[in-house]
């Protein structure tokens, strides 16, 4: 007998805890909002490429909370926390 075989997506790594627990209204200040844009915008010159991932549904909920809190689009949040990383600035 064969029966179909449920993945079991239960499970969230520390991560992901970590942006469950984030509370939106703790969002930046005006003004370092402001500046992180105005970074993200002088390094978004480079030629864009649109891609495709696949997030935990609780990575892209945490992601899109605190991007309203901090008055962002989501992607634009995304976006600014991969440039952050891939230039070693990610703390």
């Amino acid at each position: 007998m064969i029966t179909d075989y449920i993945p079991n997506f239960a499970f969230i790594d520390d991560e992901e805890k970590e942006l469950r627990s984030l509370d939106p209204s703790t969002a930046l200040p005006e003004a370092e909002k402001q500046a992180a844009i105005e970074d993200f915008k002088k390094a978004s010159s480079d030629i864009r490429k649109s891609v495709t991932m696949r997030l935990a549904e609780s990575t892209i909920t945490g992601l899109k909370a605190r991007a309203e809190a901090d008055g962002i689009p989501y992607q634009t949040l995304a976006s600014m926390i991969l440039q952050k990383y891939v230039r070693g600035n990610a703390s």
